[in-house]
């Protein structure tokens, strides 16, 4: 985890005041660091710059403070300023992304795989290396959407997330986000049907 407390943005407040804002910020960490970092990774795809986002979206958080209740609203809040600040940020490095990603995958590609499917997998190794390639092909399917169809797909298909929690992160109607959704997915099928079609001619 990234030393977010070395930040120290509580100094200069009086004791009291920053112990209790220490302890707050301490407890929002442990709850959510690890999901929303693994959540900026699948959008980001690139383990620097998660880290990064992850840092600036807790900062964001800290700022919010004062006025922040820890409910089931404030997981939904910082979901919402992670997904947001990996929107603009892969809007404007979109050309440097689809460079870097475009080869082999990173060690971190875990994190694109669903536990039931490592635990599924086969010990044999060709069959290793098929699922391996299958994921890398998945992946740049996924990363060559536009950003906001990606966006869809991550929180829906990777981070479990209903249409209407998804709804509320964006701050879109429902509408939008199935519409989102079914193009994305129309998207990945015609990218995908290249390469994974039964018909052998049919391949690029």
């Amino acid at each position: 985890m990234v030393n977010l407390l070395r930040i120290r943005p509580w100094v200069g407040l009086a004791p009291a005041q920053e112990r209790d804002l220490k302890a707050e910020f301490e407890q929002i960490l442990d709850l959510h660091y690890r999901r929303v970092y693994r959540l900026i990774y699948r959008m980001v795809r690139n383990e620097a710059d998660a880290a990064d986002l992850t840092q600036e979206t807790f900062i964001r958080v800290y700022r919010a403070l004062p006025r922040l209740r820890l409910d089931g609203a404030c997981a939904a809040w910082i979901r919402r300023i992670a997904t947001n600040l990996c929107v603009d940020f892969v809007r404007r490095n979109k050309h440097r992304q689809s460079t870097s990603l475009s080869g082999v995958g990173s060690v971190s590609e875990s994190a694109w795989v669903t536990e039931d499917a490592s635990q599924a997998s086969s010990g044999d190794p060709a069959h290793l290396f098929m699922e391996n390639e299958r994921a890398r092909i998945v992946h740049r399917a996924v990363d060559a959407l536009p950003p906001d169809y990606r966006t869809v797909i991550v929180l829906h298909h990777l981070e479990d997330m209903r249409v209407d929690e998804i709804a509320d992160v964006l701050q879109v109607p429902v509408g939008t986000v199935k519409s989102r959704l079914s193009r994305a997915r129309q998207a990945l099928h015609r990218r995908l049907a290249v390469h994974f079609s039964p018909n052998p001619d049919e391949r690029a």
